[in-house]
């Protein structure tokens, strides 16, 4: 089998537990995208404003 060092690879992987699931990482995604995505969001709010007065 070609794909067996492959596969003995991610059934240790996961009966271990080491290794965090795709919900780890989409959850860091959000929080990386809040995190940048916030302050440009508040800066264009107010730059908005701004040219509205």
């Amino acid at each position: 089998m070609p794909n067996q060092p492959l596969t003995a690879v991610l059934a240790a992987s996961t009966t271990t537990g080491s290794h965090p699931g795709p919900a780890y990482f989409a959850l860091w995604a959000l929080v990386v995208g809040a995190v940048i995505g916030g302050p440009v969001y508040v800066v264009r709010l107010v730059r908005d404003r701004r040219k509205r007065r």
